[in-house]
């Protein structure tokens, strides 16, 4: 079976994609930072009509599209011959043909100012699988910039260098040995054991890769600012048909999202960064959080879409929700992702995506764009506290009731607005969470 095709983008413009590489200044003693980002903008549609439609997978940097099928199916199926035929005979067929309804390198939508989001990717993702979720922000005027991590959780990411760095299989048990560290000066100094790497548990790996992304997305920030001051230019290029962005990104008004580990990604990078405004929260992956960050109330409006088959909302004190709870039926935690929609045989019959992907999708990226509106478009004097688009009612299961808050069907998607202001929202008292 043939992969499907992207479900057409909710805004009124059409929208253009590249991929570029950014990068830090090399200094003394600091790792230096490298991200390859694909980017989503705003194009006319007379203007996109002159473009090719863009290919989803990525396709530069020497990682061709045999290279990411067999990514994906190392991710799924773990290493071994069952992955090398499935990436093979399975994946490569299909993704390699698969088109976005983005415009490759097309020229930037003109007389308009930009709002910015960064799409944070989930365990086993890159820049390309959410991709429907980055189009529909981006047709609505938002630039986009979806990031590769470089952490070892993307299942593949290829620098201009020829660097490569895999997807990092982790063993699913509570302590996790390390690789011992290979000393020159003879064995029985290898034999130190303060020369040698500490064993991790769990979290510690986890919450240490958390670390290593949320620091890439406060330099994806610095970035945003660099390109429009035009600073550094020759280490955060843009390419030519982007090349009238600088002096048009509105700075003051930037959102970060993901889905599962980059929900959590965002959410971390929300409290660490002022220059965040909002955030949404895809089915977030609470396990790598500090119990800080779960203590506390978010520092910004976050919007948590959640599937019941993953984590529930947010616990301890930090779990303050409006009144308002939309439940929408039949949705797996990858339901936020491109496979459902470009695949939806193959992820039912392996058991991560519900019935009707294309109209979870529709409802998704509807209450993204909604949501980023209304905070980003009037920032600190947004007065109304947000809720659930009216047009919904029929498709989602509105709860009124702050006693009804959280719904124990099975595979709904639950919706929670979390704040500190307390003038925006209706917070439930303690024991109602």
């Amino acid at each position: 079976m043939p992969f499907l095709t992207f479900p057409e983008q909710t805004g009124r413009f059409a929208v253009g994609q590249c991929d570029i590489m950014w990068q830090s200044r090399q200094e003394n003693g600091k790792e230096q930072t490298k991200m390859v980002v694909r980017l989503f903008y705003p194009v006319m549609p007379e203007d996109a009509s002159k473009a090719e439609k863009a290919a989803w997978l990525p396709d530069q940097y020497g990682a061709n599209s045999y290279s990411y099928a067999q990514a994906y199916a190392r991710f799924f199926w773990k290493p071994g011959i069952t992955a090398s035929l499935v990436g093979t005979l399975g994946f490569l067929p299909l993704m390699s043909s698969v088109k976005t309804l983005t415009y490759d390198h097309a020229p930037l939508a003109q007389g308009m100012t930009f709002k910015t989001i960064i799409y944070s990717h989930g365990l086993g993702g890159n820049r390309s699988c959410y991709s429907a979720v980055c189009t529909d922000l981006a047709s609505h005027g938002y630039f986009v910039i979806a990031a590769e991590h470089s952490d070892g959780s993307a299942c593949l990411s290829v620098l201009p260098d020829k660097t490569v760095v895999e997807h990092k299989i982790v063993p699913g048990k509570a302590l996790i040995p390390q690789r011992p560290k290979r000393i020159p000066r003879g064995f029985t100094e290898s034999l130190i054991p303060e020369q040698q790497p500490k064993t991790l548990t769990q979290f510690e790996l986890r919450n240490g890769q958390l670390s290593h992304r949320v620091s890439e997305v406060v330099f994806l920030l610095d970035c945003i600012e660099k390109l429009n001051a035009k600073i550094d230019t020759d280490i955060v290029p843009l390419p030519e048909c982007l090349a009238d962005l600088p002096g048009r990104i509105e700075v003051d008004h930037i959102g970060v999202m993901g889905h599962s580990f980059g929900a959590s990604t965002a959410v971390a990078s929300s409290f660490e960064d002022v220059r965040i405004k909002a955030c949404i929260a895809h089915d977030a992956w609470l396990f790598p959080l500090s119990l800080e960050t779960i203590r506390a109330v978010p520092r910004v409006p976050t919007l948590f879409l959640t599937a019941d088959t993953f984590d529930y909302l947010w616990p301890g004190e930090g779990r303050k929700v409006i009144n308002a709870l939309c439940a929408l039926q039949g949705t797996f935690h990858q339901n936020y992702s491109d496979f459902p929609i470009l695949a939806p045989d193959i992820t039912q019959a392996i058991g991560v995506s519900g019935q009707n992907p294309e109209e979870s999708m529709k409802v998704i990226v509807q209450l993204d764009s909604c949501f980023f509106d209304h905070y980003l478009g009037q920032g600190k004097e947004a007065k109304d506290k947000w809720r659930c688009p009216e047009e919904f009612r029929d498709a989602i299961d509105h709860k009124d009731s702050e006693e009804d808050i959280f719904d124990d069907s099975h595979n709904d998607i639950k919706i929670g607005v979390f704040t500190n202001d307390r003038n925006h929202y209706q917070m439930p008292e303690a024991n109602q969470v």
